[in-house]
């Protein structure tokens, strides 16, 4: 008795720390109470399923505050046959054509890899980033330089037709400061890179529910609404706006 007991307890407890260790599902949902689209959105949404029928989408970093509003208005929109969000954190979405959703793991420091599970995919939204304050100086410029750039060259080699990547408001290589310096140098790189359309987006602040608080974002939203009646687009945008332009 006491040795089958023994023996069950390491799988218990590597059972229970498997568990804790598992990322927590992201909820995405689409419904009658929750709309995301307009009469605008949805009717270029249909044009371009009737232009161009049997799209595909990838979508990286789309767990994150822009990458879950673009798969929200992906699925919404059926404007594609497959959506593919590559994220270590798992999705639960309901509403409309999930039937059409599809999730797969991914290491962006294997291009091999990359290039492959790229394959027969037409469009892409790459949405990837970090912080300096989670990641670090050298995690931060691995996550938005380096697997940013592997995955746009990936994406390049798969026959991406147009690729979207979200960049930030005063991008610029040159720029002393390590945020805008690397959002330049990536878009400049994929800028360069001969996709046959690629486009740049560099939203203000980002304006949302934060999972992850930052001290600076906390004050910055409380300052808001003062900025804002000054300059309404300039300071700050919802990430629901960055997804609807994209």
């Amino acid at each position: 008795m006491s040795s089958s007991s023994d023996a069950s307890t390491p799988s218990t407890a590597s059972a229970a720390s498997a568990a804790a260790a598992a990322p927590t599902p992201l909820k995405i949902a689409v419904t009658d109470e929750n709309p995301v689209l307009g009469r605008t959105f949805t009717k270029a949404a249909g044009k371009f399923k009737t232009r161009s029928p049997g799209k595909s989408v990838l979508v990286l970093g789309g767990t994150g505050e822009v990458g879950r509003e673009v798969v929200k208005h992906l699925m919404a929109s059926g404007a594609f046959d497959k959506v593919t969000v590559f994220a270590r954190r798992p999705i639960e979405y309901t509403g409309a054509n999930a039937d059409k959703l599809v999730q797969k793991p991914i290491d962006f420091e294997n291009e091999e890899q990359l290039k492959t599970e790229f394959a027969g995919h037409t469009h892409a939204f790459s949405c990837l980033g970090t912080t300096r304050s989670k990641s670090g100086k050298d995690g931060f410029y691995k996550v938005d330089h380096d697997y940013a750039l592997n995955a746009a060259r990936a994406c390049k080699e798969a026959g991406i037709e147009h690729y979207s990547i979200v960049s930030s408001a005063g991008a610029n290589k040159a720029s002393r400061f390590l945020y805008t310096r690397t959002k330049g140098e990536v878009d400049s790189e994929v800028l360069g890179m001969g996709f046959p359309r690629a486009s740049v987006f560099r939203p203000a602040m980002l304006e949302c529910h934060r999972e992850e608080s930052r001290a600076v974002e906390k004050l910055a939203t409380l300052m808001l609404p003062l900025f804002k009646l000054a300059m309404p687009m300039s300071v700050a945008i919802p990430t629901s706006t960055v997804a609807w332009t994209m």
